[in-house]
């Protein structure tokens, strides 16, 4: 354990310092990750934050699986070669600041983790999939270069996806659609699923499934808007499946 350490210290120390964000990069969030219907490969979805374009990077499946148990809140029982990683750096000192995947050659992307080491700044290549595990663990900035997000491989979120998401009071929801609940093993008939949760949002978690709010029962995006308005800048009740089990869970007055 402390070779591993001195490890992650030393790569801080002798490798070149690195700038601040380029403007050029966008800041992006994970959307997805789940298996391609035409490669059955798994793949990691980034959107940006206005939910307009994606980014699909195709992944190996232990990285898919990393990355997915984290958004889930699943905690294995021994630390995974990821969450190793994240409290190695923890653990010594070094600051995850940010990842960023910044080219494309040949078919492959490319990315690097900054890091900081007291007032020393560097920059560790990494794969994609790796640097997106460690930023997840260690709630930091994901970036993507300009230049990708605007490239052949970007999506535009509408028309790939459809008006298939919500934002409300700081949580992002979405239809759950039978492949989806098949996926995650939950009952399809009622409720919308949470992708996305910012400050201020309770104990919500990426993958719970919001089933009534205020009392009201829920099972479309248009529902969950509807109950949402009823209670605007009040304090807000959601009951929550997760895992089985039903949750209450209260939303802050704004």
């Amino acid at each position: 354990m402390r070779g591993a350490a001195t490890t992650v210290v030393a790569l801080a120390m002798v490798l070149a310092g690195c700038s601040r964000p380029e403007s050029g990069d966008v800041e992006v969030e994970v959307r997805s990750v789940g298996l391609d219907n035409l490669s059955h490969s798994p793949v990691v979805v980034l959107q940006d934050k206005a939910h307009r374009t994606a980014l699909p990077i195709w992944i190996g499946a232990n990285e898919a699986q990393a990355i997915a148990m984290q958004l889930e809140g699943v905690n294995p029982p021994r630390p995974m070669t990821h969450d190793l990683m994240r409290d190695l750096l923890v653990q010594s000192g070094v600051d995850l600041q940010r990842v960023v995947i910044g080219d494309l050659k040949d078919r492959t992307y490319f990315a690097r983790i900054h890091l900081a080491n007291g007032r020393r700044e560097v920059a560790v290549d990494s794969r994609p999939s790796d640097a997106i595990a460690l930023a997840v663990r260690l709630k930091k900035p994901i970036f993507v270069a300009r230049s990708l997000m605007t490239g052949e491989a970007a999506l535009d979120v509408r028309q790939t996806f459809g008006a298939d998401t919500v934002e409300m009071r700081g949580i992002t929801v979405q239809e759950v659609s039978p492949d989806l609940a098949e996926a995650l093993e939950i009952d399809e008939s009622g409720g919308v699923l949470v992708s996305g949760v910012g400050p201020d949002t309770a104990e919500l978690r990426r993958g719970d499934v919001i089933v009534a709010v205020n009392g009201t029962a829920v099972g479309s995006l248009a529902e969950f808007v509807e109950a949402m308005r009823t209670g605007e800048g009040e304090e807000i009740r959601l009951r929550v499946a997760r895992e089985g089990e039903a949750h209450e869970l209260a939303l802050p007055a704004p």
